[in-house]
């Protein structure tokens, strides 16, 4: 189970939060993307001293979450994942390979949504 986790209910909030930590120190670790309530729950990792914190994001059906590429452009590989195999649309990706980063042509369209 993850724990120290903050539920955050908007996109903007979630960029906040994501500058906050930035100008704190912290570094992006990863993102875990889960399918959940017909819509996707996101977790932002970032660490500092040892310490986790983290970020929980519900993606509701449709919903275009903001890419944290701009802020850690290191986001925008697992952004591109999550693209290819959920399906998910990252708004503002610094690089992205519209769901052909892992996958081929020939490849199932987003395999895990």
């Amino acid at each position: 189970m993850i724990q120290n986790i903050t539920e955050i209910k908007s996109m903007p909030e979630v960029l906040k939060a994501v500058e906050g930590f930035k100008s704190d120190g912290y570094r992006y670790v990863t993102m875990i993307c889960l399918k959940a309530n017909e819509g996707h729950e996101l977790i932002y990792i970032f660490e500092k001293d040892n310490k986790l914190k983290n970020l929980r994001y519900f993606v509701k059906p449709g919903e275009k979450p903001k890419s944290m590429s701009g802020i850690y452009l290191c986001a925008l590989l697992i952004e591109n994942e999550y693209q290819d195999l959920f399906g998910l649309t990252f708004e503002g990706l610094a690089i992205d390979y519209k769901g052909h980063l892992y996958l081929t042509p020939n490849s199932p369209k987003t395999p895990l949504a």
